[in-house]
């Protein structure tokens, strides 16, 4: 059954082509949908990852998760207004979380994102990823003329590829990706030219090395091994592949996790407010200060000192006042 995440899908299938076909594919090329679902035969799960593309980091909060993609919570944007206007909503979708996008469709005045989890997110179930739906609403003319630095300003300012961070400088709202080199609205747009079909998650480095050759670079720290190929980073993680980066750069930040009992409470690092429990985000190596608040209870602080590339969890239980 083909998964229809857009509210206005009778409208976008009729929607004249002009350049929006064009755009499309630029989208594409920039995030690189993953592969979700069973393979052949049935094999797997709904939620299995068989060709890792881009992970996205979300930058504000707003959008909503469910547990079963045939509800899924689809939220619609305007601005920086959103509401769920369909599906069934599980989970409130903190900063920091981290989606792999598997769908990417642009309609009339549209461009809808299917996402999933990157982690399996606490529910009453166990761990579980999670589906989401984002519709983004531009103007027709927008869209019908491929501005895709506008259309990138609209999606930066609620999820970006990992690995890429907010612009020095501004508030809170990252800055658009580079353009697409060769672009040209009233040209065709190249094919995606997303990683090779024949590396999988999963992969140990000799089977990488096998597929793709001897790679021109090999660094290792802190668990993690990046193989640089031409125009593109393999990441292993525990000796197994984990994610293919085509940025032209690889974070090397740690990941910091973060539950308190009870949860919901606001996490706070070096003054700025950055999601709630749980949450996981990135954090740059050096000292941190997080305080996790929560009204009606006393503040949980604490220093860490992170390394690069490296994961700290931390598990905060709250004493009320």
């Amino acid at each position: 059954m083909a998964l229809v995440v857009g509210p206005c899908w009778g409208q976008q299938s009729g929607a004249p082509l002009d350049q929006r076909e064009v755009l499309e594919q630029i989208l594409t090329q920039t995030y690189y949908p993953s592969i979700v679902g069973k393979h052949a035969m049935g094999i797997g799960s709904a939620t299995e990852v068989q060709r890792a593309g881009i992970v996205v980091v979300v930058q504000r909060p707003g959008l909503a998760a469910a547990v079963d993609r045939l509800q899924i919570a689809s939220t619609e944007i305007h601005g920086s207004e959103t509401s769920l206007y369909r599906g069934h909503k599980d989970y409130d979708v903190p900063v920091g979380e981290r989606f792999y996008v598997f769908s990417i469709s642009v309609g009339l005045e549209t461009v809808t994102f299917g996402m999933l989890t990157a982690r399996g997110v606490p529910s009453p179930k166990g761990a579980r990823r999670m589906w989401s739906a984002v519709t983004f609403y531009f103007s027709q003319d927008v869209l019908a003329n491929a501005e895709k630095d506008a259309v990138f300003r609209g999606i930066d300012a609620w999820f970006v590829p990992e690995g890429r961070s907010a612009a020095a400088g501004t508030t809170g709202t990252p800055s658009a990706p580079a353009p697409v080199s060769g672009y040209a609205p009233t040209m065709q747009a190249p094919a995606p030219a997303g990683p090779p079909a024949n590396l999988t998650p999963g992969m140990t480095r000799e089977e990488v090395v096998a597929a793709m050759g001897a790679p021109q670079r090999e660094v290792s720290f802190q668990g993690k091994t990046l193989l640089t190929y031409p125009g593109m980073v393999v990441v292993l993680e525990a000796g197994k592949l984990t994610s293919i980066d085509q940025s032209g750069q690889v974070s090397i930040n740690s990941k910091v996790a973060i539950q308190s009992d009870p949860v919901g409470a606001d996490i706070v690092m070096d003054g700025q407010m950055v999601g709630q429990t749980p949450s996981t985000f990135d954090v740059p190596p050096g000292d941190h200060q997080i305080n996790v608040q929560l009204a009606g209870y006393q503040d949980w602080v604490r220093r860490v000192h992170v390394l690069a590339g490296s994961t700290i969890n931390l598990s905060a239980k709250l004493e009320k006042k």
